[in-house]
């Protein structure tokens, strides 16, 4: 029995080891609101350590997006996209409110 407990202990500590947080997406840092200069108006950003959302605070307001796939990050009405022409790009019900962002 003792045995058993042991081995358990040695395979949790294991996977532990194995366990990372995804990485943020050029321009952001997980667990931090970085700012961001845009065509338009500028936004914070806030990267989320588990790697499925990222938080945003504009003039409109402040939502959690989701992660969408392809650097793509939705929810409430805003769309925040990490690649495309015109770089950085954030929308908020349809309409652009910044492109071209670099961070701050």
């Amino acid at each position: 029995m003792k045995t058993n407990f042991v081995l358990s202990l040695a395979a949790a500590a294991a996977l532990a080891g194995c366990a990372t947080t995804a990485s943020a997406p050029a321009g952001l840092e997980a667990g931090k609101f970085v700012s961001f200069n845009c065509e338009g108006s500028g936004f914070q950003a806030r990267f989320n350590p588990d790697g499925n959302t990222v938080r945003v605070r504009t003039h409109h307001g402040a939502a959690e997006l989701a992660s969408a796939g392809d650097g793509v990050y939705q929810g409430e009405g805003y769309k925040l996209a990490m690649k495309g022409a015109s770089g950085m790009t954030i929308e908020h019900s349809g309409k652009a409110l910044g492109k071209n962002c670099k961070r701050a």
